[in-house]
């Protein structure tokens, strides 16, 4: 998963350094990773030809060392981000690349996690009731139904964040369209006349 985390870091073509991108995750995502981690998958990255290192500019430091997307790369990343995904890991680096995102594809992943949290709730649900029912005859405090409980809230609170990660998104979506079209076009140049001239 890290290995697309880095990709999506570099898709814009751009050539970063390990630190750059240490940075940037941060600000996209609020968690702190070592620069480590990235320069390592960087080499990884770099074996398989998916990144390929870059002439550092005059007044660069020279420990840090620039990588680029290659086509191959880019090629595996837009894979990843469009396929189904595996797991809640998967999920959630590819919220960091959710406009990039096709909006059919977009749609299925998100209906994907949708489905995937519900079936968790209602398993849950059902394991919760056959807890509660057990420890009715316990002299003892059985943990497992406020342990169910427990993960069954936090699925509620994941599908409470799907339904508002939407809204918010189609609404910046919308605003995003709305300014593209406010652009006023350039008016075409005429060879030889001024305004008002005829």
């Amino acid at each position: 998963m890290f290995r697309h985390l880095v990709l999506g870091l570099l898709r814009d073509g751009q050539p970063r350094h390990g630190y750059e991108l240490t940075t940037e995750y941060g600000r996209r995502s609020a968690i702190s990773v070592n620069t480590g981690n990235f320069y390592r998958e960087l080499q990884k990255l770099a074996a398989e030809e998916f990144v390929a290192t870059r002439e550092n500019p005059p007044e660069a430091d020279t420990r840090r060392i620039p990588y680029q997307i290659t086509e191959q790369g880019r090629r595996e990343f837009d894979e990843w981000l469009t396929s189904p995904c595996q797991d809640q890991g998967d999920l959630s680096e590819r919220l960091l690349f959710i406009d990039l995102i096709p909006p059919d594809a977009r749609a299925r992943i998100l209906e994907w996690w949708e489905e995937e949290l519900w079936m968790r709730s209602k398993t849950l649900a059902r394991a919760r009731e056959e807890a509660l029912r057990a420890s009715d005859s316990s002299a003892r405090l059985d943990p497992l139904p406020l342990l169910l409980l427990r993960r069954m809230k936090l699925i509620a609170a994941e599908l409470e964040f799907i339904k508002e990660f939407r809204t918010e998104f189609e609404a910046w979506q919308r605003q995003h369209e709305n300014r593209t079209r406010a652009v006023p076009e350039r008016p075409s140049a005429r060879r030889g006349r001024g305004p008002g001239r005829r």
